[in-house]
């Protein structure tokens, strides 16, 4: 992956994709945004303004393999997902390990007090940061 710009983490799902975005200097991922998925080609438009407007380089999106590492029905959606990312913002799209983030996310936020709703709300980007900044810390990136 090319090191300048800022890197886009996506954690989709069926419902949300959440959004994560670092800054220029790649030591810090910040939770960006929750896109709702009301059709893959929405969420595609939104992601490639998201590309423009923040300067990404490089985009990572969580591959939610199964507990023995193998990959079940979501992670080749994701997969696909993945790659319909990048044929819309012409970037190479990266695939990290997700597998236990959204917990992650939702035990941090747990801890912080967060209402059931603010969890909902926040707790896609947030595992997309989590992603993000695992990956910045030289996670594999598939």
């Amino acid at each position: 992956m090319v090191r300048s710009g800022r890197i886009l983490a996506l954690d989709p799902g069926r419902v949300r994709v959440g959004v994560a975005i670092s800054d220029e200097t790649r030591t810090i991922a910040q939770p960006h945004a929750t896109l709702l998925r009301r059709g893959d080609r929405n969420v595609l438009l939104e992601i490639a303004g998201l590309v423009r407007s923040l300067d990404v380089t490089e985009i990572v999106v969580g591959l939610p393999l199964q507990m023995d590492g193998s990959m079940g029905p979501a992670a080749k959606e994701a997969r696909a997902f993945g790659d319909s990312v990048s044929r819309a913002t012409g970037l190479r799209v990266g695939f990290a390990d997700e597998r236990l983030t959204t917990r992650q996310a939702e035990k941090m936020m747990l801890g912080q007090g967060a209402s059931r709703h603010r969890r909902r709300e926040a707790g896609d980007r947030v595992a997309a940061a989590l992603l993000l900044q695992a990956v910045m810390a030289g996670g594999p990136v598939l």
